[in-house]
C-alpha cells in the first residue's frame, strides 16, 4: 500500500502537533532543572542535557528550528559545565527564555493554522 503525499503531509503534522504538546510539559520541567542547577549539582546538569538533547533533535527533524536552536544551546551548555565541573546557572536563564518564546510562537502558529 502506498502512502500518498496528502497522507504523509497530515502524519507529519499530527507527529508534529505531538512534538509541540510534549515540549510545552517538558519546558516547565526544565524550568525547575535550571532553577535547581543554581546548587551546581552536576547531576542536574546531566538531566538538562538529556532533556533538551530529545528537544534539540526531535525540533529539528520535525522542522522546529528555532525551538532545535535554544535546546541545542543549553544542550552544548550543559555539556560544557559538566566537562568543566562547574554549573554558571544564571548564563541558562536567558536562554530558556528564548526556548520559552519560541514554543510560544511555534504554538500560536499552530493555532492560527488550525482556525
Amino acid at each position: 500500500m502506498t502512502t500518498t503525499p496528502e497522507e504523509l503531509q497530515s502524519k507529519i503534522a499530527q507527529i508534529a502537533g505531538r512534538y509541540l504538546e510534549r515540549v510545552v510539559k517538558e519546558v516547565e520541567q526544565l524550568r525547575t532543572l535550571v532553577n535547581d542547577a543554581a546548587s551546581g549539582e552536576l547531576a542536574v546538569v546531566r538531566e538538562i542535557e538529556a532533556l533538551t538533547h530529545r528537544m534539540h533533535g526531535s525540533g529539528a527533524m520535525l522542522n522546529f528550528g528555532e525551538i532545535s536552536s535554544h535546546a541545542g544551546q543549553l544542550e552544548s551548555m550543559s555539556a560544557e559545565f559538566l566537562r568543566v565541573g562547574k554549573v554558571d546557572q544564571p548564563r541558562m536563564l536567558p536562554i530558556l527564555q528564548q526556548l520559552q518564546a519560541a514554543i510560544d510562537k511555534a504554538c500560536a502558529t499552530r493555532r492560527q493554522a488550525a482556525s
